[in-house]
């Protein structure tokens, strides 16, 4: 898997990145696999913490600050 990930076709296709994440500090992550010629992707932000979309998930959901404080208490759902 480390030669995979280091071969020099894997870097200059950037399908591996580096991210830093606010608890793990510098990451490496994969790249996208598929390029367009026009529109550019990239990867821009590391994975999320644990509950990190938890809340606003939930309230798109129909969920509202007290059903939300009711699944926390209950150790039903995490939030950061």
């Amino acid at each position: 898997m480390g030669d995979a990930l280091s071969d020099p076709q894997v870097l200059a296709r950037d399908m591996v990145v580096e991210l830093t994440h606010p608890r793990a500090g510098v990451t490496r992550a994969l790249g996208l696999p598929i390029k367009f010629s026009s529109t550019k992707g990239s990867i821009r932000r590391p994975a999320p913490l644990l509950g990190e979309h938890t809340r606003e998930v939930l309230v798109e959901l129909g969920y509202d600050d007290g059903d939300i404080a009711a699944l926390v208490k209950q150790g039903a759902v995490a939030v950061a």
